[in-house]
């Protein structure tokens, strides 16, 4: 990893492929980040969350760029912080945006390591719609 600068790039790359797969309805670009191990938590409230794993993720990268298709994703507030040369977490707000307009949001904390010279997702706690979108 060496330095902010190449964990901040990978990530980029994540977020490209989101915009892209929301551009063509199609979520394998996304999904193309996950390592085989992948597992996670998604709730809509700070006490709550529910397990799921990469099968789930996986649907629900395909329910979302079906449902919000031709929309953008931004990510604000963004941190990401190094742990060690294969592995770095990343804080941030996700904004699902159609034109100028804060259509969704999630706030996102994710575990990624890198594993045969590529940048995986590993696990992720997602808070989806909480309160109102940053500016």
């Amino acid at each position: 990893m060496g330095n902010t600068a190449s964990t901040v790039h990978f990530h980029d790359q994540y977020l490209a492929a989101w915009n892209q797969a929301m551009a063509t309805g199609d979520s394998t670009p996304i999904e193309a980040c996950l390592a085989s191990g992948y597992h996670g938590w998604l709730g809509s409230s700070a006490d709550a969350a529910e397990p799921f794993d990469g099968e789930g993720a996986r649907k629900g990268f395909r329910d979302t760029v079906q449902a919000l298709k031709g929309s953008t994703v931004h990510a604000g507030f963004r941190t990401v912080a190094p742990r060690g040369r294969e592995e770095a977490v990343v804080f941030y707000e996700m904004t699902y945006r159609n034109g100028g307009e804060i259509t969704a949001r999630a706030l996102l904390m994710e575990s990624w390591r890198l594993e045969d010279s590529r940048w995986l997702l590993c696990r992720d706690v997602t808070e989806v719609n909480v309160g109102q979108p940053g500016v």
